[in-house]
């Protein structure tokens, strides 16, 4: 799958290492496109697309983000169901990662009434595709979003099997472990304040769970990296001024 239009930068500031950005549950890099157009010409940003030619458990989904690691350092960002991926890289103790950044994440499964309501129904992996805009702006990207950003919700879904769909909204259901041994990087959390989909309450997890993880809230729905992307934007850029900072003072 391409990725989002984004003009290569031709250079990289020196103290920033690559971004590496994991997708939500669409799994692809569509969504991306909000953030990749705020973000500054000359940050190395690699998003990547999930393979949708098979199910994943989310062991195999952190195999295939293992070997995509550019090379150099990193900062890794996971957006909502990608941060079930990044804590089990998290766990294994990936090199070469300068930071986590985690937008909307979950370590246990968000809403569990609503689940186990969604897993009954028939054709799962079929029902955000055809959902009704009124239900997406609800759930998703707010009651302001316009056309333009449920078409591109719409673009992401319609891109990935149905079977596919429904093999990683049963991985929600996961509840993840913490860390065997304290976590040596920074680590932090941008919180959607009007998400109807993940509560405020999963950020707690990451903050009592990983020894260096600093909660933000921002306004906006849970698709924050689309609603809200030079807010997102401005945040990323501040994490990684903040870990060349720390550097330069030796911390």
């Amino acid at each position: 799958m391409p990725l989002p239009n984004r003009p290569a930068p031709l250079h990289m500031a020196p103290t920033r290492p690559t971004l590496v950005l994991l997708p939500g549950l669409d799994g692809t890099a569509v969504l991306f496109r909000p953030l990749l157009a705020s973000l500054p010409a000359d940050l190395r940003v690699r998003p990547l697309s999930y393979p949708t030619e098979r199910r994943l458990n989310l062991g195999e989904y952190a195999d295939w983000v293992e070997a995509q690691w550019p090379e150099g350092e990193t900062v890794v960002l996971a957006e909502s169901f990608s941060g079930l991926v990044a804590l089990e890289l998290l766990r294994r103790g990936c090199p070469r990662i300068a930071a986590w950044l985690f937008v909307a994440c979950f370590a246990e499964p968000p809403r569990p009434c609503l689940l186990d309501l969604a897993s009954r129904l028939p054709g799962l992996g079929s029902l955000p595709r055809i959902a009704p805009a009124a239900l997406l702006r609800r759930f998703c990207v707010g009651a302001d979003a316009g056309p333009a950003t449920l078409a591109l919700l719409r673009e992401a879904l319609n891109a990935v099997p149905a079977t596919v769909l429904e093999s990683r909204m049963a991985l929600l259901r996961t509840r993840s472990k913490p860390p065997h041994r304290p976590v040596a990087v920074p680590c932090r959390y941008l919180q959607a304040n009007g998400d109807r989909l993940v509560p405020a309450a999963a950020a707690r997890w990451f903050s009592q769970h990983l020894s260096d993880c600093a909660v933000q809230a921002i306004d906006g729905p849970h698709f924050l990296l689309q609603t809200r992307p030079q807010a997102c934007a401005a945040w990323i850029i501040a994490q990684l001024d903040e870990l060349a900072g720390r550097r330069r003072l030796g911390a």
